[in-house]
């Protein structure tokens, strides 16, 4: 199964737009999840602090979108910091990725996709992601609650 860790515009696009990056969060739902969601409590912390400022959305949907999310995902707790991008941000996406040993790292973020690569960690974007997952594997519906 692959380790995969979002940035935290793909999960605001895939509770917004409902489109690509929804389906590739529902790969790491249900019972037959394709994906482990790594994620840490920084990245977590980030996307709320996103939602509640840039979307106004209300501090308990927040908290059951993070606790949603913190169901389905492995929750690593990085050792070292990193300084690798300008934008810190990026960086702790980063530090999660090599610390829960990442297979992919999927984003929206444009310095994280230029990089291309960190530590052998290929960054994508969310359509990378889903062409790579065999269309047999994407077929979830109805498993997994929204988040």
């Amino acid at each position: 199964m692959l380790r995969v860790v979002f940035d935290t515009s793909v999960y605001i696009a895939a509770f917004i737009t409902h489109g690509i990056p929804k389906q590739v969060l529902d790969l790491a739902r249900g019972r037959n999840k394709k994906i482990q969601l790594l994620a840490s409590v920084e990245i977590m912390n980030e996307l709320g602090q996103k939602l509640r400022e840039k979307f106004f959305w209300p501090e308990r949907r927040i908290k059951e979108t993070i606790k949603a999310i913190t169901h389905i995902a492995e929750i690593i707790q990085p050792q070292h910091s990193l300084k690798v991008l300008s934008d810190e941000e990026d960086n702790r996406i980063l530090e999660c990725a090599v610390g829960g040993n990442a297979d992919l790292i999927v984003s929206r973020d444009r310095h994280l996709l230029t990089l291309k690569k960190y530590q052998n960690i290929p960054i994508v974007t969310a359509v990378d992601l889903l062409h790579s997952v065999p269309a047999s594997c994407q077929e979830q519906k109805g498993e997994g609650g929204s988040p």
